[in-house]
Parts: structure tokens; C-alpha cells; sequence
């Protein structure tokens, strides 16, 4: 039997607002939120962003505890990091830049640079025809 809590793949903050609003809310945010800064308001109404993308509810419950605050949604759930590093991988060498990575995955422009620098140069300095 393991001695991890049952939600050991999530980051603190995403644990924190699963205790508030649900393990669905906060992977929603982690999802789709992920490495954006956002603010919590400390009401919300139908209508909003944040009840559209983790209901009516989540965000009420959500508001009332972190009302008033920006917070940084973790870039990714746990686990997710080697399958996020293959997407970045293939995008750098399918030509793809900076930004163009950035929004299509949601991960920090300092993640791009520092897997783009990892990345093996190639021997030849004229490069690849094909």
C-alpha cells in the first residue's frame, strides 16, 4: 500500500483548491489554465470565466476562499512533465517558434527556451533538406 495521499499527482495549489472547489475544478484549471496568472474575484456571477470553465459552484466556493488574489496555475499536473517534454520536442524540431510552442501548450516561454537549448545542434551547419 502506498503512503501517498490519494492526490500526490497534483501540485499544492491545485491541491488547496480541490480541497475548495473540487478535484474536477482544480484539474480544469490545471488544464486549461496552466502557467497563466489569473484573478480570483471574490464574487461571482453566471457569466463569468471562471463559472464557465469550472461552474457555478467551484467558482462560488473558490471566490469566497481566494477571493481578491491572482494566483499562478501550476503548468501541469504531476506525471505530465515527460509527456509535455515529447510534445515540446516534437514541435522544436518540426520548426515551430517560441511563441508559436507557448500558445499551443501552455507552458512558460523559459520552459521553451530551456528545452529548445537542450535540444542536440546539428552537425551540419547548413541543415536539412528534407
Amino acid at each position: 500500500m502506498s503512503d501517498l495521499p490519494d492526490r500526490a499527482y497534483m501540485t499544492p495549489l491545485l491541491n488547496r483548491i480541490a480541497d475548495i472547489a473540487g478535484e474536477r475544478a482544480a484539474i480544469i484549471l490545471g488544464r486549461e489554465k496552466a502557467g497563466q496568472q489569473i484573478y480570483i474575484p471574490e464574487t461571482v456571477s453566471e457569466g463569468h470565466w471562471l463559472c464557465e470553465l469550472i461552474g457555478l459552484e467551484a467558482a462560488t466556493k473558490l471566490s469566497s476562499s481566494l477571493g481578491s488574489q491572482k494566483i499562478v496555475v501550476p503548468p501541469a499536473l504531476g506525471g505530465d512533465k515527460r509527456r509535455r517534454a515529447a510534445i515540446l520536442a516534437e514541435m522544436i524540431d518540426k520548426g515551430y517558434s517560441n511563441n508559436q510552442i507557448v500558445r499551443a501548450t501552455g507552458v512558460s516561454l523559459s520552459t521553451v527556451t530551456l528545452h529548445r537549448n537542450r535540444r542536440p545542434k546539428a552537425d551540419d551547419p547548413q541543415g536539412s533538406l528534407f
